[in-house]
């Protein structure tokens, strides 16, 4: 009999024993071995190691019996009793069913051939037999004549194409240039192109300036013998950013992938800083300058402290790596000035030939503080003689309702300043970009774009600017 048989017969004849003076009866259940995850009832006993316990209280979970004295009672422990001796063997069972047939035995020998048959009846032809192998090969004949050359396979996919060119730079750090003097910001000459241009200025002329002077320096770019000028109010999108309300455009500067406003103070102490990534690629040479205006009335002496930055690839860029569209600079300003009402603006006049567009900056204003309504008109470009009419002046920089709860400003567009100024300035601002690198607008025979000065309720704009980039291939 093993331990735990005998601690169970002892347990229940201890239980009888003792409960026999009170009339009653208690009986225990052997549960076995304890574990921690099974909950236990009254009078469960367990055994642990040598050791037996019995359960005091019902759902008796997780309580190690060993330390657990109020659940748990210890009955006693010892040794497993000798194993008692082999009893008779029993009688023999029924016989078993019948097993299945074994295999088969192995074939017997071949017996005594028999005498001849008599002859029988010749039989049917029978069928043709197998052919018999291939003979060798002969040798070879005569080449024949070439074929005629079969047409040409489709072109396969061109592989990525990657910059090996080292990008330079070349810069000036806190020059300052008089009014009516220039500088030199780039210049060389053989093949490359200018990549960034990034410009900074900042002055004080004593007295409050109330013009802006670093918005109004001409800027010239002269490449392979064609020369363009506009302003950096134009080029960098600074016009309406240096003002006389005294108010810092603070909240109207930021950074995109291809245009950024960096600084924007009132015009009594004007600092303006930002950047433009441009593609201009140069043949031959190209010489970037800028020229400050000549002092006038109040404006002060007008010079300027310039730190600018110029970055450029040179030598000839690996093939595949800019488009053939993307050949020729060209750049078309019309400056920040009074427009007429219902006037048209030629933003891009028709150009003939193949390129693509790179982008459109647009500068607006009108006295007091009203709504811009003048972005109600359509910008209307015209691509190889197909007129596409954009659903609104702020629609076609990618806004909406004039951004007056929020001016977007993507990397391909956006607001850039839209700002209702106090006196004495009392001007409503309201400047967009739009870039299309992401998404070309080419053409392959001409292109042209216009803008119409019109409003529905409070009047035209009062001024108006535009500056157009594009490429063409020859």
């Amino acid at each position: 009999m093993g331990r735990r048989a005998v601690w169970v017969g002892l347990v229940a004849a201890l239980a009888w024993a003792t409960a026999g003076t009170a009339q009653t009866r208690t009986y225990v259940a052997y549960a076995g071995v304890y574990s921690a995850t099974t909950a236990y009832n009254v009078n469960d006993m367990v055994s642990l190691g040598d050791a037996f316990y019995i359960s005091l209280a019902a759902d008796n979970l997780n309580h190690a019996p060993a330390s657990s004295a109020a659940r748990w009672a210890a009955v006693s422990s010892g040794t497993a009793g000798t194993a008692g001796a082999m009893g008779v063997a029993g009688p023999s069972g029924p016989a078993g069913a019948t097993g299945a047939a074994g295999p088969s035995g192995p074939a017997g020998a071949t017996g005594a051939t028999g005498s001849a048959g008599a002859v029988g009846t010749v039989g049917a032809t029978g069928a043709a037999g197998v052919s018999g192998a291939t003979g060798p090969v002969g040798p070879a004949g005569p080449i024949g004549a070439t074929g005629a050359t079969g047409p040409a396979g489709a072109a396969g996919v061109a592989g990525e194409v990657r910059e090996t060119r080292t990008l330079s730079v070349t810069h000036w750090k806190g020059y300052n240039v008089m009014a009516g003097s220039s500088l030199t910001l780039f210049s060389a000459t053989g093949p490359g192109n200018v990549e960034r241009i990034q410009i900074a200025a900042s002055y004080n002329s004593g007295s409050p300036s109330q013009t802006p002077i670093a918005a109004n320096t001409v800027l010239t770019i002269a490449v392979d013998g064609q020369t363009y000028t506009t302003t950096l109010g134009m080029f960098l999108l600074w016009n309406g950013y240096t003002i006389s309300d005294g108010v810092a455009a603070t909240s109207n500067l930021f950074v995109t992938k291809y245009l950024g406003i960096t600084s924007g103070t009132s015009s009594g102490n004007a600092m303006n800083s930002g950047y433009r990534r441009i593609y201009i690629k140069y043949n031959t040479s190209i010489n970037i300058s800028i020229t400050v205006p000549p002092a006038s009335g109040s404006s002060g002496p007008g010079n300027i402290v310039w730190w600018t930055q110029v970055e450029y690839y040179p030598g000839v860029a690996p093939v595949g790596l800019y488009p053939a569209t993307r050949n020729v600079f060209h750049m078309v300003a019309n400056e920040w000035k009074p427009i007429a009402p219902s006037q048209t603006v030629a933003v891009l006049p028709t150009v003939v030939g193949a390129g693509e567009l790179e982008s459109i900056y647009f500068v607006s204003s009108a006295p007091g503080k009203v709504e811009p309504q003048w972005l109600e008109t359509n910008p209307i470009i015209t691509v190889d003689g197909t007129q596409f009419h954009f659903g609104g002046t702020e629609d076609f920089f990618g806004n909406q309702f004039y951004g007056d709860q929020w001016q977007g400003r993507a990397d391909e567009y956006g607001i850039a300043r839209d700002y209702q100024s106090a006196m004495p300035d009392n001007t409503t601002y309201w400047t967009g970009y739009r870039y299309f690198r992401e998404s070309p607008m080419v053409f392959n025979n001409s292109l042209g774009m216009t803008w119409s000065n019109v409003a529905v309720d409070v009047g035209p704009a009062a001024q108006v600017g535009t500056l157009a980039v594009y490429y063409t291939e020859n």
